[in-house]
């Protein structure tokens, strides 16, 4: 059986950027259930202010440590933190270091002693073999995914193509969360209540009310093109989530990028067939740092074509766009 983490994450907040915060939580969000965030400084000096403005974003408590003339006054009482839950809480079984401290590892390895996972993430150009080494897993600050904070599409209008981007826009969301999700002791499926667990930690304020259902498990039935929901028959009846990939067609086709919308695409096919709809995360690796802007022409493979009868899907979806002009 897969073990199901239990984590505290402590940051040095003195040596680890504010603005990286938000990726560390998603990253650490999908290895399991996160009980414990804290970030440790001297609060009462002027550089901490981007850290206070993320803690009034963000659930971390904050902890208060003078430095009292003494360097490592906050790595101090990390440690002794650290090792304390490590005794006094037999359910952490990970816990997350966010520091480009090198004088980390032997707290990591006193924690691996006392049986726990330890996970390190810093800077690049500040980590040394001896911290990178001293734990379990080590992840780097720059190779965490950027989170985008506009993924969900909330505009509402009377434009059918608005509308029928929106429902994309809630399809890549869901996706996104899945994606976050850890999976359920070694199976390729993932528990609904863990799914939104995650969505909850992206967006607090979702309500499935807004898409027209009454439940997530309805929500999940809805997007019934990219996932698959099963239960295991039981009478109090615990549901299961597995993502079914759109099998893509060999098809490629040319066109223009007709209209963007914040990390959305609108391409206009040349050949007439419709509109195609694209995440920019769909981008080909080649051209990730393209904008593509309206008017910028592409080639791409079609997911879905375009069907006129059908309302809900009158617009085609494009993957593995690529810039020709």
């Amino acid at each position: 059986m897969e073990e199901i983490f239990k984590i505290a994450v402590f940051f040095d907040s003195e040596n680890v950027p504010a603005d990286k915060v938000p990726l560390i939580i998603d990253y650490l969000s999908g290895k399991g259930d996160i009980l414990f965030q804290r970030a440790y400084a001297d609060w009462s000096v002027s550089n901490t202010k981007s850290w206070k403005d993320q803690l009034n974003k963000t659930p971390i408590t904050a902890i208060q440590q003078f430095h009292h003339n003494e360097k490592q006054a906050v790595d101090k009482l990390i440690m002794m933190d650290a090792i304390e839950m490590a005794i006094n809480h037999a359910d952490i079984n990970l816990f997350a270091i966010i520091a480009s401290d090198n004088g980390y590892h032997s707290l990591a390895l006193r924690l691996r002693e006392l049986g726990k996972r330890v996970i390190g993430i810093g800077e690049k150009a500040k980590c040394n073999p001896i911290w990178i080494k001293s734990c379990n897993e080590f992840s780097y600050l720059e190779d965490l995914d950027e989170k985008d904070e506009d993924i969900l599409l909330s505009e509402k209008n009377e434009n059918d193509e608005d509308v029928n981007l929106k429902d994309f826009s809630l399809e890549k969301f869901i996706e996104t969360a899945f994606e976050s999700t850890p999976f359920y002791n070694g199976t390729n499926t993932k528990l609904l209540s863990q799914i939104w667990e995650t969505i909850y930690r992206q967006k607090s304020d979702f309500n499935v009310k807004d898409y027209g259902v009454k439940s997530p498990r309805e929500l999940i039935l809805k997007l019934n093109s990219k996932f698959k929901l099963t239960d295991d028959g039981k009478p109090q009846r615990t549901f299961f989530v597995e993502k079914t990939d759109l099998k893509e067609n060999e098809i490629r086709k040319t066109g223009v990028i007709k209209r963007r919308i914040k990390n959305y695409r609108i391409i206009s096919a040349d050949d007439k067939s419709g509109d195609y709809f694209f995440y920019m995360g769909e981008i080909n690796p080649r051209f990730k740092s393209n904008k593509l802007d309206k008017g910028t022409k592409v080639d791409f493979q079609v997911v879905d074509i375009p069907k006129a009868s059908d309302s809900e899907n009158k617009n085609g979806r494009a993957t593995d766009v690529k810039v020709i002009g």
